[in-house]
């Protein structure tokens, strides 16, 4: 019986860098987090003149869907839906959208969609700061040699980081 426990103990250890990676190597979840930071990046996409007018409602396959105050909105951002999709995927580092769909939308939908879009994934100054960011990211950088990786876990977490922030202060 010891014999039994000594060989179940003796097991090489795995490194959490190769079990994380084969997880967010999963298309799927790389999909979902890059979807996660357009939303959570929209402002900075399209510009905070745009913002008021449109909100991405979801990403399904290779189109963006965005909710709009008016068919007129509608309208001007077909001739600035190159524009957008180029920011998007320069953001993505990937060919994530290739189309967008506009719906216009009551103006009061809108705003509910975008409070909530921001109260859920906003990235506010004062909760994580620029250099929290870099030193949590060079803190996995020495441990994780995978670049992507790197980048993903650092996202991660930042996001958790925030989101436990954000609620410590709604507490309040």
């Amino acid at each position: 019986m010891t014999d039994k426990r000594k060989k179940r103990f003796n097991k090489q250890a795995i490194a959490v860098a190769e079990i994380v990676g084969e997880v967010l190597a999963a298309r799927r979840l790389k999909m979902r987090l890059l979807h996660e930071d357009v939303f959570r990046q929209w402002q900075k996409i399209v510009g905070k003149g745009l913002v008021d007018k449109c909100q991405p409602r979801r990403i399904k396959g290779h189109t963006l869907y965005l909710d709009v105050v008016s068919s007129s909105w509608a309208h001007q951002l077909i001739y600035m839906q190159e524009e957008i999709i180029h920011r998007v995927n320069k953001l993505a580092g990937t060919l994530l959208i290739a189309s967008i769909h506009c719906r216009a939308v009551k103006k009061r939908e809108l705003k509910v969609a975008a409070a909530a879009n921001k109260s859920a994934t906003a990235l506010p100054a004062d909760l994580v700061s620029a250099a929290e960011a870099e030193k949590w990211q060079r803190e996995i950088a020495a441990r994780v040699k995978d670049a992507e990786l790197c980048a993903l876990l650092s996202r991660m977490r930042c996001h958790s980081e925030i989101k436990k922030r954000a609620a410590a202060r709604s507490l309040r």
